[in-house]
């Protein structure tokens, strides 16, 4: 489908940016939660994947070099509209910095992250 907003590829008559937030109706994480797991910051969560995952492109496999970079790491619901997945492992995947480029651009562009994108829309019950 296409967005009747602004033309772009969609999965209803509105894109995922025109789209209305419909809320969460379960939570990730309680705040208790992450803090028993120590991760408080967002940097705590990266690095946490850092040592968790190897350091390639979930999506090409390319390598990400040794040094754990913020563009490395996409939210995948975004952390604005939807803060509850702020801190949610699974809405985070590791891209090259070109492919974090591309999926901003175009949140459809990959199959790995849209295959993710729909897991996570059942897990937190988004209607499309």
């Amino acid at each position: 489908m296409i967005c009747k907003v602004c033309g772009k590829k969609a999965e209803s008559d509105l894109c995922f940016l025109h789209k209305r937030n419909k809320g969460f109706k379960t939570s990730s994480f309680s705040s208790n939660e992450l803090k028993k797991a120590g991760i408080n910051t967002m940097r705590e969560l990266f690095l946490q994947i850092w040592k968790d995952r190897p350091h390639r492109s979930e999506v090409s496999k390319t390598s990400l070099g040794s040094e754990a970079l913020s563009v490395f790491f996409h939210h995948i619901i975004p952390k604005e509209k939807y803060p509850e997945a702020k801190f949610d492992l699974e809405n985070i995947v590791l891209l090259t910095l070109d492919e974090h480029s591309s999926v901003e651009l175009d949140m459809y562009k990959y199959e790995e992250v849209n295959k993710r994108r729909e897991s996570l829309h059942i897990k937190y019950k988004i209607l499309v």
